[in-house]
């Protein structure tokens, strides 16, 4: 009787191993390696979930900021469309594992990227026509400092070029280079075209941009550690920082 018991044991013990699986991935500095129960994920869902955190999740690479004015007819908004819908549909076709954490993630990381979209949209439109920053939704102080000078143009303008040029010239470690850059610009007759670009550059985008909403759990740790516990163990080589 005890070796039938025995082998039954045995009987049942064997399918339940063979449901755990291994899934390689990689992070900055280490090679980890996770056991894991293939009837709760597919490896599909591992590699998917994992594009939710870190350098893999899709991201906006258009840029509305110029440098140039020259560059402002080289903005192509139809490309900043595009991309958007090309990228956040990735993001919500991902099939995730069902873990409630990882679809709020999913979302946290559309909302973010929506905003982007909206603010360089809104950006990019408001070279030409600085009216617009007034239809974005967010950002009041921004708008309130930045919109009115942009739309004035004229003297109001250049005291906004102004003044970002000083706020710059604080967190710069060479100031009077900066300080004279700006000297030779407003006396140049271009000036309104400087006074343009680094106001909308480094006054409006980086104001507005420094409001855009960021989800910390996508860069502070807590999704690394939220994926490993999606593993029954973790095994991890690691190159010395």
């Amino acid at each position: 009787m005890r070796s039938i018991l025995f082998l039954f044991i045995l009987a049942v013990a064997i399918p339940v191993s063979a449901q755990l699986k291994t899934f390689k991935w990689q992070s900055e500095l280490c090679d980890l390696t996770g056991t894991y129960d293939a009837q709760k994920h597919t490896p599909a869902q591992l590699r998917n979930t994992l594009t939710l955190f870190g350098a893999n999740t899709p991201r906006i690479d258009f840029s509305a900021a110029v440098w140039r004015y020259d560059e402002i007819a080289g903005l192509d908004l139809a490309a900043l469309d595009r991309e958007y819908e090309q990228k956040s549909k990735i993001i919500r076709e991902l099939n995730i594992v069902k873990v409630p954490f990882w679809e709020r993630l999913r979302q946290a990381q559309l909302k973010e990227m929506q905003e982007y979209y909206e603010l360089s949209k809104i950006t990019g439109q408001a070279y030409t026509d600085p009216k617009v920053i007034n239809s974005y939704p967010r950002a009041e102080s921004c708008k309130l400092k930045y919109a009115g000078p942009l739309i004035a143009g004229g003297d109001k303008l250049i005291e906004a070029w102004r003044q970002v040029n000083l706020a710059s010239q604080k967190r710069n470690a060479d100031p009077k280079r900066l300080q004279d850059i700006w000297d030779q610009q407003n006396a140049s007759p271009d000036r309104l075209k400087y006074a343009r670009v680094e106001t909308m550059a480094f006054g409006w985008w980086n104001c507005a941009n420094a409001l855009l909403p960021h989800d910390d759990a996508a860069n502070d740790g807590t999704a690394d550690t939220e994926y490993k516990k999606l593993f029954k163990r973790v095994r991890q080589r690691c190159d010395e920082a």
